[in-house]
């Protein structure tokens, strides 16, 4: 189980690595569309993968969905010789371990300008 948790950790790490941006940075991004339209949004996002209508509000989001696979490690193996019989046992080694990845961007609109922004998943910057 403590190999299994520090190739999480270590995942996750890879993935902070392997990206370019920070959440501030990110965040940054998201920012930048308040007070926009609605429509520039669009043009530029690509339709939203779902919307719901509250009164006057609109919540636009965007989803998006995939997995990456961490390679597990090999065993050690240690052979022993008793008489002429040769006994390998191995040691240690973990399986793949597979990670979901997610990201959901939700735009708040209301009379078709952009007033706030929420985000959550693992995968979104």
């Amino acid at each position: 189980m403590r190999q299994l948790l520090m190739m999480v950790f270590a995942g996750a790490g890879i993935l902070s690595l392997s990206g370019c941006m920070t959440a501030s940075q990110y965040e940054e991004i998201l920012n930048s569309w308040v007070g926009s339209s609605e429509q520039s949004l669009i043009e530029s996002w690509g339709p939203p993968s779902s919307h719901y209508i509250s009164g006057n509000t609109k919540y636009l989001t965007y989803s998006s969905q995939g997995s990456m696979t961490i390679p597990g490690t090999q065993p050690t193996y240690q052979s022993t010789v008793i008489g002429n019989q040769i006994y390998t046992n191995s040691y240690g080694g973990t399986a793949p371990t597979t990670i979901n990845l997610s990201c959901q961007q939700t735009f708040t609109v209301e009379n078709g300008y952009i007033k706030s922004w929420s985000y959550k998943g693992n995968n979104c910057y």
